[in-house]
């Protein structure tokens, strides 16, 4: 379960610095707690007592509702192992950085942590121009830098030359050495490139759903309208498609006893990032938000992806 403090905690610093905030207090277990906007920044946070307890199939969909969104993912941790997260670091779990509350309030007031944790090692990264720079102007060579620092001078050169990454040890002798802050903050709410983490591919979950059953009609319904299509089992919706300029999140209600709870956070989760909210029903069910919705056989008798957008114009 979630520490709820901390996420009232992160919720209110969000707020507090421009970004439109949203709890997900319908789902208390699901891969994501918070999502959040603010003019050119969109993050998504699981939050946790213990990062080593988040379960593998959470930050799967955290990393797809991410990619597909453009949003940033984040994991809000109090300890890794039993001890608590330092402040001035982010950890790297599973292709997501992890901070603390502490790290976070840090990145919101531009003072952004220094060290990036790995299971195997901390690092840093540095300005190889800013070295390149100041070595120059103190009259240093690349041989004498490299001997008061305490490396090779191959490795100076690689610094130089653009490797960023290197030990906190290494940097903080450089940066006596230079006289200069060439130690480069890490911003765990910019965007990621690809490289960094890759979303799982579109449809790929869609083979986990349930033989039979509203979820796998929907879901092939769907796929025959060309829409590409992901299902989740782990957020307070249960299909997000899209199809060009059309984005949609969808709650797919099974029976009469769906919780109305989820309906409302995923409508105020698209209203925060900006996606169009669909509730697919059965008949006789009454949405508990003004949303969208359609029947299933209504459904089912669609052709084409345009018959779906006209639904939210």
């Amino acid at each position: 379960m979630r520490p709820r403090g901390l996420v009232e905690e992160a919720d209110k610093m969000l707020r507090a610095h421009g970004f439109r905030s949203v709890v997900n207090d319908a789902s208390p277990d699901s891969c994501f707690d918070i999502v959040a906007k603010s003019c050119d920044t969109s993050v998504i946070i699981k939050v946790v007592d213990e990062l080593s307890d988040v379960p593998r199939n959470h930050i799967s969909e955290l990393h797809a509702i991410s990619s597909w969104i453009a949003a940033t993912p984040l994991i809000l941790a109090e300890k890794v192992e039993g001890q608590e997260l330092d402040d001035d670091a982010v950890y790297y779990k599973n292709g997501i950085y992890a901070l603390s509350l502490g790290a976070l309030e840090r990145t919101l007031e531009g003072d952004p942590p220094l060290v990036e944790v790995f299971p195997a090692g901390c690092f840093v990264y540095i300005d190889g121009e800013l070295v390149r720079k100041r070595r120059e102007e103190l009259g240093l060579s690349v041989g004498e830098l490299a001997r008061l620092v305490g490396v090779s001078r191959m490795t100076i050169y690689s610094y130089e030359k653009g490797k960023k990454r290197t030990t906190p040890g290494i940097a903080y002798r450089l940066a006596y050495v230079l006289g200069a802050p060439i130690v480069i903050p890490m911003n765990p709410l910019a965007p990621r490139g690809e490289s960094q983490y890759q979303a799982q591919e579109p449809m790929s979950l869609v083979r986990d759903l349930p033989r039979k059953g509203l979820l796998r009609l929907v879901a092939r319904v769907l796929r025959k309208l060309k829409l590409m299509i992901m299902a989740f089992f782990n957020a307070p919706f249960e299909i997000m498609a899209r199809h060009e300029d059309l984005k949609l999140v969808m709650n797919v209600v099974c029976n009469c006893d769906y919780d109305g709870a989820k309906i409302k956070t995923t409508k105020a989760f698209t209203e925060v990032m900006e996606l169009n909210h669909l509730v697919v029903r059965p008949e006789g069910y009454e949405c508990p938000e003004d949303v969208p919705s359609i029947g299933v056989e209504e459904l089912k008798n669609m052709r084409k992806p345009e018959e779906l957008a006209k639904l939210f114009t």
